[in-house]
């Protein structure tokens, strides 16, 4: 199984599986849920066995319990029993009961295909118990869909990925120099314009999610016990807002979509009032679209050559008493995190927002080298954080030396069972949330490239993810995710 539950004992009865089931519910269980689980675990269960060898004389039995345990357990804490009669899975959440259920076809997966003499026939389960749970809260891929844009079906797949491997934090990256990707009723030309750009060949490349198939992705999601997390990157990596709205910047002029890679200099003016009125209403609206608890507004790669001459900005830093224009983007991280929080949302940022001495409130995705030094400082400023450090979590990197597709650096499956989340804990272990992937696709021009990149490293990070140790023994693990025999 992967990731390996926290406590398992087999024993040496056996569950015969049958060829009806009979799925139960307390009432405690939302409807929504329990009818989702039960399509999917059914789905997966015939799919999965010859019905027609096994037992039609009987009927298995699945209860599905959502209750509270007779002690304290941790956040999505789940127990699974498979016994002679019946199988019993119980939590005090939904996605504990979700991740059960993850556990529940794996082991499925295993009793079926991987027999021998000691184990039994085909349809003969063994009798377990397990009990299980997260070592961190936050468990995370990324998705840029900027570079390259993936439509909304694609996206849900995406989130099965995910699911299956037990993460729960979908980072959305919405927008950034190449394309922005809502429909946005406030500031239409976004999508209009700021959707599209012409490549060097001509050919237009593009498109954006209406409003419908976010809330499709967003439905989607819930059923998984998934929290979706917009970007919308600001002040840097906007070309595509300035292409729509050129007066946000400060030297208006007419801007295009970019079609090549990198950090430009033109960036959103700080300074004037009239472009964080239209910030505030355009998170407004984002806070509208996405019912959780969290909007990320970038903060990364921000150059500050256009402040350190505009006289908008200069005027801002004077007015405000601040140190420079570092202390500027700190200022407009404030202010947004502010507007966020009268709207029931928190803030997050990549760690550069930590160069302009930020409140605690935002919480920092460190990102720059290995990470560390950004998880110190925003430890030593109280602020929470989230991992997914460059040279350990970044699944567009290649595979090996003889990998043609990715960025310049490597990080195989193995590189990332050897990920150490005691390099980034401090005195406050309370402040690390968690960590996740980022998976950019400045060189994952399609859907092929970029299943290949995660299909790689999905098992292994939810390995790491769920339980919160490095790997050590490589090659247990690589039996258990053979035996797995999932495929994305």
């Amino acid at each position: 199984m992967i990731p390996l539950p926290k406590q398992m004992h087999v024993f040496k009865k056996r569950f015969w599986m049958t060829s009806r089931v009979d799925y139960q519910r307390n009432a405690d269980l939302p409807e929504k849920i329990f009818r989702y689980l039960v399509s999917d675990l059914d789905a997966f269960y015939h799919n999965l066995i010859d019905v027609g060898y096994l037992d039609d004389d009987h009927t298995m039995s699945v209860m599905f319990k959502l209750a509270p345990f007779n002690k304290k357990v941790p956040p999505d804490y789940y127990s699974l029993k498979v016994d002679t009669l019946a199988i019993q899975i119980q939590a005090e959440s939904p996605n504990g009961i979700i991740h059960a259920v993850q556990t529940l076809k794996q082991h499925l997966y295993e009793a079926y295909y991987y027999i021998d003499d000691e184990f039994g026939e085909p349809g003969d389960l063994p009798c377990l118990e397990i009990r299980d749970w997260p070592s961190y809260s936050w468990r995370g891929l990324h998705l840029d869909v900027s570079r390259h844009f993936f439509d909304f079906k694609f996206v849900k797949r995406y989130l099965d990925w995910m699911a299956h491997a037990k993460l729960n934090k979908f980072h959305w990256h919405l927008s950034d120099d190449q394309g922005w990707r809502l429909e946005s009723k406030k500031f239409p030309r976004l999508h209009e314009v700021g959707a599209w750009r012409k490549e060097a060949d001509g050919s237009i490349h593009g498109g954006y999610y209406t409003r419908r198939q976010i809330k499709a992705v967003l439905d989607h999601a819930a059923l998984h016990g998934i929290e979706v997390i917009p970007e919308i990157d600001i002040p840097g990596h906007a070309m595509a807002i300035l292409a729509a709205y050129p007066d946000l910047a400060c030297l208006p002029r007419d801007f295009e979509t970019l079609n090549v890679w990198g950090i430009s200099e033109d960036i959103l003016c700080a300074g004037k009032d009239e472009v964080i009125d239209w910030l505030k209403e355009l998170f407004s609206e984002v806070a509208e679209l996405f019912p959780g608890r969290y909007v990320h507004l970038g903060g990364d790669e921000a150059p500050k050559q256009r402040w350190q001459n505009c006289p908008h900005c200069q005027a801002r830093i004077k007015k405000q008493g601040l140190a420079g224009e570092e202390a500027l983007q700190g200022w407009l991280v404030q202010t947004l995190a502010q507007h966020l929080k009268s709207l029931g949302k928190t803030v997050i940022g990549w760690d550069e927002i930590l160069d302009g001495q930020p409140a605690q409130d935002p919480i920092v995705m460190v990102w720059r080298g290995d990470g560390i030094d950004a998880a110190r400082m925003a430890h030593d400023n109280g602020n929470r954080y989230i991992l997914s450090p460059y040279t350990k979590l970044y699944f567009d990197a290649r595979n090996s030396k003889y990998d043609t597709l990715g960025t310049h650096q490597i990080i195989n499956w193995q590189d990332v069972l050897k990920f150490r989340f005691q390099d980034y804990t401090f005195q406050r272990k309370e402040l690390l949330l968690g960590a996740q992937a980022n998976v950019w696709t400045e060189h994952l021009a399609n859907k092929a490239d970029l299943k290949e990149k995660v299909a790689h490293r999905l098992y292994p990070l939810a390995e790491i993810l769920w339980n919160g140790e490095p790997v050590e023994d490589v090659m247990e693990f690589w039996n258990r995710w053979r035996d797995l025999g999932f495929r994305l």
